[in-house]
């Protein structure tokens, strides 16, 4: 089944703040319902956005529940996750399929909100990778343009539209508490490997954060399988765990001997977050990655690689529509997001 968009949220609409993964810094949230209301939203907070990261482990019911009440209720009209985290996984298995099918509402959350995305895409609603609290919504004293300009087309667009690379990047953590600005670098565009001679085509996306990934292979999860990737596009980025190059080849690795690289149409990588340093080492670490998944995945298939898009753990954020159709054109060198028809409330 080919994913939806959710109905677009609007100047006047009110978004729902819920925590599916884990709490959000101390200070985060004033911030947060300060940005969203400068795109002329209401907010509301639901419970678990209030809670300890401590009792959101505990009680993954509480966690399902808040995701439920946000979709089913007709005067919500988008929901955003507070963070990531590491314990999505669990509350998968108190989620109500038919009744997040029923209610398409756009959801907003990276990192170990990968899981979520997965299962939204699988019930066929289109969900953005980003956009969530924080960092993405909360750093820096000023919300980065680009930044601003991608969660702007998050919220109202139907299709996203075409993409370009940021001038400028940065992956320094962002302290809430001393606000202080961060320093940026510039970007050097997009990376393309293996598109000389290839035909423009249009996909589906699916895929997310890979130490989330990881785990979905771990537990053979028909949500990132074989199957459930034949013929989309796969969007894959790292976080601030930053792993070396031999964890990153074992991850590509495992997609080949899965039949995962033999199924998709194309692999789009995001902008990775580096141990810091230099802004040479920064660059190593990332040249590093480039060149492993390269060249694992020339070992299983023949497709084209976009490498240092701007999703994931770097900024600014461009939150990607998972579950919609993008069209590379390898040869012109281009992405954009095609139209599928929206649904209704």
């Amino acid at each position: 089944m080919d994913a939806v968009y959710p109905p677009p949220v609007e100047r006047g609409d009110t978004v729902a703040v819920v925590a599916p993964s884990h709490a959000a810094p101390q200070g985060a949230l004033s911030r947060g319902i300060e940005r969203l209301r400068s795109f002329d939203l209401s907010v509301e907070v639901f419970d678990t956005a209030t809670r300890t990261t401590e009792w959101l482990r505990a009680n993954p019911e509480a966690r399902a529940e808040d995701v439920h009440r946000a979709f089913e209720d007709d005067a919500i009209d988008g929901v955003i996750a507070a963070m990531g985290g590491n314990s999505e996984l669990q509350v998968l298995p108190h989620l109500d399929r038919d009744l997040l099918a029923a209610h398409p509402t756009r959801f907003y959350g990276a990192s170990d909100n990968t899981h979520l995305h997965l299962y939204l895409n699988d019930a066929g609603l289109v969900s953005f990778y980003g956009a969530q609290l924080f960092p993405d919504l909360v750093a820096d004293p000023t919300m980065h343009t680009y930044t601003r300009e991608h969660v702007t087309r998050a919220f109202r667009g139907t299709p996203f539209g075409p993409v370009a690379p940021a001038p400028e990047w940065t992956d320094e953590y962002y302290d809430i508490e001393s606000d202080m600005p961060r320093s940026w670098f510039e970007s050097g565009g997009w990376r393309w490997h293996a598109a000389a001679g290839r035909d423009p085509f249009t996909a589906p996306v699916i895929g997310g954060c890979l130490a989330m990934l990881e785990t979905q292979l771990l537990l053979d999860a028909a949500y990132f399988s074989r199957e459930a990737c034949e013929g989309r596009v796969l969007a894959v980025e790292t976080s601030g765990e930053t792993p070396e190059a031999a964890m990153v080849e074992r991850f590509v690795r495992a997609l080949g001997e899965r039949g995962i690289l033999d199924a998709i149409r194309a692999l789009v990588v995001g902008k990775p977050e580096t141990p810091g340093g230099s802004a040479e080492e920064r660059d190593r670490y990332r040249r590093r990655q480039r060149r492993t998944i390269a060249a694992t995945v020339d070992e299983y298939a023949d497709l084209p690689v976009v490498f240092d898009l701007d999703f994931g753990h770097a900024a600014p954020v461009l939150p990607l529509p998972m579950g919609a159709p993008m069209t590379i054109d390898p040869g012109a060198r281009t992405i954009r997001f095609t139209p599928t028809q929206p649904q209704s409330r």
